[in-house]
């Protein structure tokens, strides 16, 4: 029987949190069958990390006063001991602040940007003036502009089901700091899928490169 060679991984774990009994049915299942390939004598390489960027974690780290890097060590740290505690084995557990990380993305964007796929476009967002941060979805909550219900998120209405932005939201407060917010405008990098859509529908329609699924 050939040899197959497989890499498999798993949802990464956010660093601003603990591991739930919900992100672990994922990776038990996932090491079972890791388990099952490589007993099959199959070259199986289970890779996972911790997802270290994003706005909450930098909120968190000045709530309680200390440095990203800080917070994202101590999660890596209580992370690694829970998946222990369940004998949950990866070949390699990495985080997307390492230096290799941040050198493949590097790589990455250098060539979406020297393929001419990358172009500018301004975007007005909701800003706190205190927190001095532009403001996602789940930071903002108001009064819906559809059925006036109050103290609703910033993405869609839990009363009348309507979906919007958080600039639509009547009275807007952010979550972070309880200030009016304001809408600020600034430029965003987009990559333009669409001139790539010839090849992606080429390559992930014909030979080998999926599944049939």
């Amino acid at each position: 029987m050939t040899q197959r060679q497989i890499l498999v991984t798993s949802a990464l774990p956010y660093a601003n949190g603990h591991i739930h009994l919900g992100h672990l049915v994922e990776y038990i299942q996932t090491d079972i069958w890791v388990r099952f390939q490589k007993l099959r004598g199959n070259r199986t390489l289970y890779v996972c990390a911790d997802d270290t960027h994003g706005t909450a974690i930098m909120l968190r780290a000045r709530k309680e006063g200390r440095s990203e890097d800080e917070v994202v060590a101590d999660m890596r740290d209580a992370h690694l001991r829970d998946f222990s505690q369940f004998a949950i084995e990866f070949d390699n557990y990495g985080s997307t602040n390492s230096d290799e990380n941040r050198q493949l993305c590097e790589s990455i964007w250098k060539s979406i940007v020297d393929a001419g796929l990358v172009r500018e476009k301004n975007v007005t967002q909701l800003y706190d003036p205190v927190a001095e941060t532009f403001l996602a979805d789940r930071f903002v909550r108001g009064t819906c502009p559809k059925c006036q219900s109050a103290n609703q998120p910033g993405d869609n209405c839990s009363k009348c089901g309507s979906t919007y932005s958080p600039a639509d939201l009547t009275a807007p407060v952010s979550t972070l700091s309880d200030a009016t917010p304001e809408l600020r405008t600034a430029t965003h990098l987009f990559i333009e899928l669409e001139q790539l859509h010839h090849f992606l529908d080429e390559w992930t329609q014909s030979g080998d490169h999926l599944q049939s699924e």
